[in-house]
């Protein structure tokens, strides 16, 4: 079984005692100083589900178009999208495959989408096969940016769309030691994490190499109440989650929503 990041495995055991689960990201509000913990907690699922909403809103999707979601979850974003765009061909594409069983478990039948375990660096599709590509908080996760953004780039038509949400992380001005400590912990708990402090300037560098424009906005701030449900500022220890808190606190962390299009 391909490496998947150990708490897909706490949500699957969720999914299976019955939760209903659509999302595993954070969430975006729209006015995130309006907001007080207990308030984030209570709105952290509604957010989810618009962070996809502004993602599919940068693709511009078409009647007709081609959309492929690569590291698609348990396809809340492509649920949501068949809703929003009836006219859209959709398919969702994960290495783990238990997480596409959750989403054929979730199909209505006849299906009205296609769900396929494949390697989001090794994309199965043949050159210029799709109009729009999505990928929500999972390209950190992948073995290789680059190797993505050039697959990406290969399997959109020209003037084709890639959407999505990436950490983008400096390294703190800590201690080694300390920042060791941190990175072990995101490992344990977020990895595969190839490459944890990558700069944007890196990323557009790929970008440029893939033949795509990249366009960015800086979501930041209007993701940062997602701490009050992931990482709770009365949890003891060291997390993972505690560490990303940390890192958004001290401004090394920015949460980047992608637009990238093929020339």
């Amino acid at each position: 079984m391909p490496r998947v990041p150990a708490y897909f495995d706490a949500f699957l055991a969720a999914v299976a005692a019955g939760a209903e689960i659509d999302h595993v990201h954070l969430g975006h509000w729209d006015e995130p100083d309006a907001l007080g913990p207990r308030r984030a907690r209570a709105t952290f699922a509604a957010a989810q589900a618009r962070l996809s909403e502004r993602l599919v809103d940068l693709l511009g999707i078409r009647v007709g178009d081609r959309v492929l979601d690569v590291g698609c979850g348990f396809g809340g974003t492509l649920r949501a999208l068949r809703q929003s765009h009836p006219g859209a061909d959709l398919v969702g594409l994960n290495i783990d495959a238990r997480q596409l069983a959750v989403s054929l478990g979730r199909e209505p039948a006849p299906m009205n989408a296609t769900w396929i375990a494949a390697d989001a660096c090794r994309l199965p599709f043949a050159a210029a096969s799709f109009d729009r590509l999505l990928c929500v908080e999972a390209a950190f996760h992948f073995a290789s940016r680059a190797v993505f953004l050039a697959e990406a780039s290969r399997v959109l038509r020209p003037g084709g769309v890639l959407a999505m949400s990436d950490f983008v992380l400096a390294r703190p001005p800590l201690p080694p030691g300390m920042v060791a400590a941190f990175e072990e912990r995101l490992e344990a708990e977020f990895g595969p994490w190839p490459t944890k402090w990558t700069a944007l300037d890196e990323i557009g560098h790929d970008a440029a190499r893939a033949g795509l424009t990249l366009a960015v906005q800086d979501a930041t701030h209007h993701t940062g109440p997602s701490y009050h449900t992931i990482a709770p500022d009365d949890r003891a220890g060291l997390t993972g989650g505690a560490v990303l808190r940390e890192l958004h606190r001290t401004g090394c962390l920015r949460y980047l929503y992608l637009r990238l299009e093929k020339r």
